[in-house]
């Protein structure tokens, strides 16, 4: 019988763990013995539903998993250590959001001359936005694609956007929507992440409809801003149901900072 790429790093993780537990447990570092690999039980099940895209159960199987094995192995509370992060890493956005006020330009020295002022070119105009108004509105993907640890990039290459749901677990997000390939029509890309930041650029010449939130962390959606808490933007072109060719983005993050920004 021929295993599957998932169940041959299944047995190796579980081969790994025996060995390091063993050998640990020799050297009286941790108590273990074989019957304590129990909690790889659920990881494995875990692993299994998320092969079949059932990623609710996979993903609650897959975290018991990885808690009972802390508990078990470790003695390590989860839930606490947890806590501890997010506590740590919201008090650092807090600094790091905090920003000294800038000093005014000091005056030229006497006997400097100043250069004439040179006319600089405005800007390009950024579409206003009004709120959308249906920003649940079901959308079925045609492209998944999923990460659980690690970042995700569409940043380099062309690719085709139509109707794409992007999932990650922990790391950052960077779509470059200037190197997509957009039909003449309403184009999708759903965003889902747990802990990280997600940034998204979007050329100032395409209408897009936007719906974000984050549960803790900032959120900064085409210089509209908020932070704190359960934040929630949501926001769309004037001309968005005029428009041919128009991209809406749903954004949703448990933990980190959403940012939608013009190039």
């Amino acid at each position: 019988m021929k295993l599957s790429r998932l169940n041959k790093m299944l047995a190796g993780i579980v081969i790994i763990f025996a060995g390091i537990g063993l050998f640990l447990g020799s050297l009286n570092i941790i108590d273990f013995n074989l019957f304590r690999l129990w909690p790889l039980i659920f990881l494995y099940f875990g692993m299994k539903q998320w092969e079949k895209n059932r990623r609710v159960v996979g993903g609650v199987l897959s975290a018991l998993g990885i808690i009972f094995i802390f508990n078990e192995w470790f003695h390590i509370n989860v839930f606490q250590l947890v806590i501890t992060i997010l506590l740590v890493y919201f008090g650092y956005r807090m600094i790091r959001s905090h920003k000294a006020p800038q000093e005014d330009d000091p005056p030229p020295e006497i006997g400097t001359s100043i250069m004439e002022e040179q006319e600089v070119p405005p800007p390009p105009p950024r579409r206003p936005f009004t709120e959308a108004p249906n920003p649940r509105q079901i959308i079925r993907p045609k492209e998944s694609r999923s990460v659980l640890i690690g970042d995700f990039h569409l940043t380099s290459g062309r690719f085709e956007l139509e109707n794409m749901h992007i999932w990650h677990g922990i790391g950052d997000i960077v779509v470059d929507l200037s190197r997509a390939v957009i039909q003449e029509q309403e184009s999708f890309l759903v965003i889902n992440g747990w802990i990280g930041d997600i940034t998204i650029y979007v050329p100032v010449d395409l209408p897009v409809a936007v719906s974000a939130e984050v549960t803790i962390g900032d959120l900064e959606v085409l210089n509209h801003r908020q932070g704190g808490l359960n934040r929630q933007i949501v926001m769309r072109s004037e001309n968005y149901d005029q428009a041919s060719r128009k991209v809406k983005l749903n954004i949703s993050l448990i933990v980190g900072d959403v940012d939608v920004k013009y190039i």
